[in-house]
């Protein structure tokens, strides 16, 4: 009842039963393939047998009829009247087997001393038969049939056993014992090739109607099946066509709310950004003096290329490839790191709260061909992370970096000495990404719009070829970032 209960419930698409014709289709198909080659194996067989009797039994006919007609009263007499006759009559029965289009050759091979002779026409197997001297010409043709007669010898001549040999599937070779007065003296050979065409066209003709039959009675099955289903199914169809309608215009409605949520969200984690930045700007131009001039007019053009950074990401989520990597780019990622620490997160964090920072930056680090405003939003949100996730916490951010020349690559290694990272969020999806750089995964809480700046650093060293991964220290978060340089 449980089963009938769950097939009731089942609903049948029209594919399903496109999938069911199919497998019938399929199935009928094989059948008739395995159907066809059993016949044909089973009809192969059966003329092969055919064959090789029909073959043997041609042999054994001609060669009695031989024995008959030498064996008569009147054949080794010495009335030479008769002699033309007597040939004709030899001449005769080898000539009609010749006629036949089953027999290639046939002739009779005796031992003449150490030597074995062909004989194929009436005189000569006259004159052998009568111990009259005749000259024999051996025709080399018929070496194969000589060679088989010696090796065959024993069987021919001590147990008068026919030997039926088969070169291929059609062609056979065979030699029968031929006696006078009840002595073996010697075999009568034939080449015999039956040809049964005739009978496989009749067999196979018969095999392919009753095929067709079957395949036409299956495809009729199969049609009325289809226009059965076609006709049940249309009305359906169009009912759930309608609902899938009104169901696309909710998700169209939905998927439309979510990508405003998502973009009012990004515009928010960027102008929060800006607004950081834009509140450095407004203080350096209230302190400017003569004296801070050169110093506070190369931050401001730093704090305002990357505003302009900023509202370009707003306008533009996936970038082209050139205004990130670039020839034209000539980044000192070790001069970034040192602004970020002392033009920015220095200016927010004073030296009296509870961050402190340790650089250990490698002075043979190459240039990079990379926006260096690409950099900031690589390396400020990884360093922000270490900050919120470790409040009121006395906590010692070392940035690293090193240079490896054999290997052409550098790391930039960020860590804490906090709590670390929370387990879960290093559990990599199904596409092998840690779930910490997916968009909108945070383990802030009442925090809203947060989320994104991990999965910016990961998308951007996507974008720039690098390689970025996070783990667990011995004491607290390490973020690892590769960089080759090719």
């Amino acid at each position: 009842m449980n089963i009938l209960h769950r097939i009731k419930k089942y609903r049948f698409e029209f594919y399903h039963f496109i999938i069911l014709i199919v497998i019938i289709s399929i199935s009928q198909i094989t059948l008739s393939y395995i159907n066809t080659r059993s016949t044909q194996n089973l009809i192969g067989k059966s003329i092969d047998v055919y064959r090789w009797d029909t073959a043997e039994r041609i042999a054994d006919l001609t060669t009695t009829s031989l024995e008959l007609l030498i064996q008569s009263s009147n054949f080794s007499s010495d009335d030479t009247k008769d002699l033309s006759s007597k040939i004709e009559a030899l001449d005769f029965i080898l000539n009609q087997q010749r006629l036949q289009k089953n027999i290639e050759d046939i002739c009779l091979l005796f031992y003449d001393g150490s030597r074995v002779v062909d004989i194929d026409d009436g005189r000569s197997l006259y004159y052998y038969v009568n111990h009259i001297p005749v000259s024999t010409t051996g025709r080399p043709f018929r070496s194969q049939a000589k060679e088989l007669f010696i090796n065959s010898s024993e069987s021919l001549f001590k147990n008068e056993a026919v030997l039926n040999k088969k070169e291929s599937s059609q062609v056979f070779h065979v030699l029968v014992p031929f006696s006078i007065k009840g002595e073996v003296v010697g075999s009568v050979y034939m080449k015999i090739i039956p040809d049964f065409t005739d009978i496989m066209k009749v067999i196979t003709s018969s095999s392919d109607q009753t095929g067709a039959l079957f395949s036409a009675l299956i495809l009729f099955s199969i049609l009325l099946m289809f226009l059965m289903t076609t006709f049940l199914v249309r009305e359906r169809d169009q009912m759930q066509h309608e609902l899938y309608q009104q169901r696309e215009k909710q998700l169209t409605q939905k998927i439309e709310e979510q990508k405003e949520a998502l973009f009012t969200k990004r515009i928010y984690h960027a102008q929060h950004k800006a607004e950081k930045i834009m509140g450095f700007i407004k203080d350096d131009v209230l302190n400017l003096t003569a004296q801070n001039f050169e110093a506070v007019r190369h931050r401001i053009v730093k704090y305002a290329n990357f505003v302009g950074r900023v509202v370009y990401d707003m306008k533009n989520f996936n970038p082209p490839i050139n205004v990130i990597r670039n020839v034209n780019f000539n980044t000192n990622l070790n001069a970034v790191i040192e602004f970020l620490i002392k033009n920015v997160l220095k200016r927010v964090y004073k030296k009296n709260e509870e961050y402190h920072f340790e650089l250990d930056l490698d002075a043979g680090m190459p240039a990079l061909y990379i926006n260096e405003y690409v950099i900031w939003e690589i390396i400020e949100p990884l360093i922000q992370n270490c900050i919120d996730h470790n409040k009121n916490q006395d906590i010692v951010i070392s940035i690293k970096t090193k240079y490896f020349p054999e290997e052409k690559i550098s790391h930039v290694i960020i860590e804490d000495n906090g709590a670390g990272f929370n387990e879960e969020i290093l559990q990599p999806d199904a596409n092998g990404i840690k779930k910490l750089f997916l968009e909108k995964v945070t383990t802030k809480t009442k925090i809203q719009n947060s989320g994104y700046g991990c999965y910016i650093a990961y998308e951007n060293c996507k974008r720039c070829g690098m390689k970025i991964d996070a783990h667990n220290g011995e004491k607290g978060a390490v973020f690892f970032i590769e960089i080759p340089h090719k």
